[in-house]
């Protein structure tokens, strides 16, 4: 383990335990390179695997907590989420919007350093998605407003 390792969040502690059904103690470790902006990378919460498999019984508070923190997950999860680098791969990066990740967040960069700003509704990066999604995929306001979750079109 590196010397700049980093505990493992509860969130990515809680996602890793829904999605792979494997628990991670609290207070555990990971080397810095597997994180992204103190979260883990997609790739690395994919290559998670059980170092050892026991019982565990859970009391009913466990489960209710669990429980909730599943729902507020669930509740902020958005079906195209650009802000969160940890929601969509580079294949789907390329896919919807014909850049790869790193191509994304270098334009977005130039937007970062220009007069526009984050609205109520969208951010930059979810602008920017959804301009490039229109121009690639040709689909309608309407439709994208849809699949970006957004009230107004």
């Amino acid at each position: 383990m590196e010397r700049n390792s980093r505990t493992v969040s509860a969130e990515d502690r809680d996602l890793i335990f829904l999605k792979n059904n494997i628990l991670i103690p609290e207070g555990a470790r990971c080397c810095s390179q597997h994180l992204d902006d103190d979260r883990l990378t997609k790739s690395a919460i994919d290559k998670v695997a059980p170092f050892s498999i026991k019982s565990k019984q859970f009391g009913s508070s466990d489960v209710q907590s669990l429980i909730s923190g599943w729902q507020i997950l669930f509740e902020q999860q958005k079906r195209f989420d650009f802000d969160n680098p940890l929601s969509l791969s580079d294949d789907e990066y390329q896919i919807l919007t014909s850049l790869t990740k790193v191509q994304f967040d270098d334009l977005a960069s130039y937007l970062f350093a220009s007069n526009i700003r984050n609205s109520s509704n969208r951010s930059i990066r979810t602008a920017l998605a959804i301009l490039l999604c229109k121009l690639r995929l040709g689909l309608s306001l309407s439709i994208l407003a849809v699949l970006f979750q957004l009230l107004d079109k």
